[in-house]
């Protein structure tokens, strides 16, 4: 990542947090919840920074959010709980394949993830920073091709906004909108005064959305379009590597966000 880049992780913490992420995809929500968990707390007792380490700040927030999903599983909250589940757990081992890319060569790695795992021990970047570089790439490059292939379990079930698939996918960003307004009071509280009491409210504000419905609304525009083209792993491939140029551009802008202080 340039100039930005800190020193990466020890090769050994790499390691392990790849074996922790599991050498194969999880099978269900708490599968996910539970590698989640250890991931967190491994990256944060093994870090100078702890609880503040990049990957543990990410990891954290989206433990919340996956442990949220699985209870509104449980209290049959979604429409179409088959399509909800194998989404989430594409979607987490998109994360957990990052975490194994990187252990066995930094350099297959997609940029906006090296982003986060590059400068995870940067003591200069607060952890609120880092939770939004993850949600940034989990969202903006993950996401997509996460229900691309939970489409190669679950068929789609129609075009929004009558479809049941997209109803339930637009009520997770309730649970994200829920989790990130504490990142939002947490973004506001930093910005809200910045360099000769100038306001950053506004930058704190779009931090927020620009995470959260926006770009999960692009993500679903985006799956569409490549499997209504077919899927193959040309466009597909096409696809990931648009989407990991800009989400890459984005985190980068989020890792140099001037703080005040």
């Amino acid at each position: 990542m340039g100039e930005i880049a800190h020193e990466p992780a020890s090769t050994g913490s790499t390691q392990r947090l790849a074996e922790l992420a599991g050498d194969s995809p999880p099978t269900s929500i708490p599968e996910v919840v539970k590698r989640l968990a250890e991931i967190r707390d491994y990256a944060a007792s093994t870090s100078l920074l702890g609880e503040n380490d990049g990957i543990a700040a990410f990891t954290k927030l989206y433990h919340i959010i996956t442990r949220r999903v699985g209870d509104m599983v449980d209290s049959g909250e979604f429409k179409s709980s088959p399509f909800l589940v194998r989404l989430d757990i594409e979607f987490a081992e998109r994360f957990f394949q990052a975490l194994r890319r990187y252990a066995a060569d930094i350099h297959t790695t997609p940029g906006v993830w090296r982003v986060l795992f590059d400068n995870r021990s940067d003591p200069k970047v607060p952890p609120v920073n880092f939770a939004v570089l993850g949600v940034n790439a989990h969202i903006n490059y993950d996401l997509a091709h996460a229900l691309i292939a939970a489409w190669r379990h679950v068929e789609p079930d129609g075009d929004a906004p009558d479809s049941e698939q997209y109803h339930d996918y637009r009520l997770i960003n309730r649970v994200f909108e829920i989790e990130m307004d504490g990142l939002r009071e947490e973004l506001d509280s930093i910005f809200s005064a910045g360099p000769d009491g100038a306001p950053w409210d506004v930058g704190a504000n779009w931090l927020a959305d620009l995470v959260v419905t926006f770009t999960r609304d692009l993500a679903w525009d985006e799956a569409r379009r490549v499997w209504q083209a077919g899927a193959s792993p040309e466009a597909c491939r096409a696809s990931e590597r648009r989407l990991d140029a800009m989400a890459t551009f984005l985190g980068e802008g989020v890792l140099r966000l001037p703080l005040p202080f």
